[in-house]
């Protein structure tokens, strides 16, 4: 039997993200403790894997063990434990060769078949999962026995989950499999996917089918989340450079009944938004400023969140949406009206001196005070007020009004920017 002094000896040896992995060795044995075991393997992911972008020494002794706990239908957070062995393949494809642990490959190598194994395990929260570390597998040979496990799975979400996993070997013996599951809506979006790591454009058409019913997605390894918008986002960052399909995707998207899948094409909307042009079909403004006055508050607040940050680029964008800001700027949903009204101001429209007095003068600002974080915070009250110079004068006492009121050294700042910039443009 070997010691436990042996075994810490064994780990002193050996890295991860903090330094020595001694606490190992405590760590796999807190994971057979169900009380224990959901933090344990937490603090071990975040040891080993940290922030994915170095394999330590300590990874490739782990990963055994991480497999023994992970047969073991005893352990109550398999699912996490197969999340991790993901988490570290994934860190092995993707880092800096140079961080890669030169004992990973061969630990890998090893670990495969027994990953493999486990496609069949009868848990099912295995199955979806294990597609994960398998995705990032190339090299080995285990696209066919993905290929031939998905004839006999019987949950949704592992099925999807096994097609977009052979969609990341890009193995063009797979092609065939994919177009054969195109007439199938359940997988149809899977199957796109897929055919799009092999280098064909999907039909924007069969991507928006797919989207019928997207509640499967929440339980797979590639999403993993209940909300809908989860899935919209996942699939725009699968299109990757995909810029034309992607407008497209999200322009139908954003008018989907499904109130959280219109939240995802809100979202993917926003790093289109630098390419889109007013001279295209696919314009994606008016179709955001449709969603000013959205059944759901988080849409409107994004909405105009987003025009927001497309006119502090080039204010005269806005300017066909300037009666849509202005209702949008009354919103009750106050985080909306902000935003709203920050986009307004940008145009320098005469509706929003009277808001602006408002929050000056009031107990709320509702306009941040520091540089933003594009696209998802409104501009700056420096800007906004930079922007309304024409309309100086009527602003001029609440803003003097805020400056007496007011502690705040950055909100101090902005109103000096502003009072310093009128009284040089007078």
């Amino acid at each position: 039997m070997v010691s436990r002094s042996r075994v810490r000896r064994v780990w002193e040896q050996l890295e991860h993200a903090y330094g020595p992995a001694t606490d190992v060795p405590d760590l796999l044995a807190q994971v057979h403790d169900p009380v224990t075991a959901p933090a344990a393997i937490g603090e071990l992911n975040a040891n080993v894997y940290h922030n994915g972008e170095v394999v330590h020494s300590a990874a490739p002794a782990l990963l055994p063990a991480l497999l023994d706990l992970a047969e073991d239908p005893t352990v109550t957070v398999r699912r996490a434990i197969v999340e991790t062995i993901g988490d570290l393949a994934h860190a092995a494809r993707t880092a800096e060769p140079t961080a890669v642990d030169e004992a990973w490959p061969q630990a890998w190598a090893a670990a495969v078949p027994r990953l493999l194994h486990l496609l069949a395990d009868p848990d099912v929260e295995v199955r979806r999962v294990v597609t994960f570390p398998l995705a990032h597998a190339v090299g080995h040979e285990v696209w066919p026995h993905l290929r031939d496990r998905f004839k006999a799975e019987p949950d949704h979400a592992a099925r999807l989950g096994l097609v977009v996993a052979i969609g990341h070997h890009a193995e063009p013996d797979a092609h065939d499999w994919f177009t054969g599951l195109l007439p199938d809506p359940t997988v149809r979006l899977a199957a796109s996917v897929g055919l799009r790591r092999l280098g064909i454009t999907p039909d924007a058409r069969l991507l928006l089918n797919g989207f019928a019913d997207v509640s499967a997605w929440a339980d797979t390894w590639c999403v993993g989340s209940p909300r809908p918008s989860a899935v919209v986002w996942w699939l725009n960052r699968e299109l990757a450079d995909d810029h034309a399909v992607r407008r497209t995707l999200v322009a139908h998207l954003l008018d989907h009944p499904d109130p959280d899948i219109r939240t995802g094409a809100l979202w993917s909307s926003a790093p289109l938004l630098a390419d889109d042009t007013s001279t295209t079909d696919t314009n994606l403004l008016p179709l955001i400023a449709d969603r000013l006055p959205d059944d759901e508050p988080e849409n409107r607040r994004l909405a105009a969140t987003l025009l927001a940050s497309t006119g502090a680029r080039s204010a005269d964008t806005l300017t066909p949406f300037a009666d849509d800001l202005a209702l949008a700027a009354r919103d009750l949903y106050l985080p909306a009206a902000d935003a709203a009204l920050a986009a307004l101001a940008l145009l320098g429209d005469q509706r929003a001196v009277q808001p602006l007095q408002q929050r000056l003068t009031g107990p709320r600002l509702g306009l941040p005070t520091r540089p933003r974080h594009r696209p998802w915070t409104p501009p700056p009250l420096d800007e906004v007020l930079l922007a309304m110079s024409a309309h100086a004068d009527a602003l001029l006492p609440a803003v003097r009004a805020r400056l007496s009121s007011t502690s705040d050294d950055a909100e101090r700042a902005a109103c000096h920017r502003a009072l310093d910039s009128w009284h040089t443009n007078a």
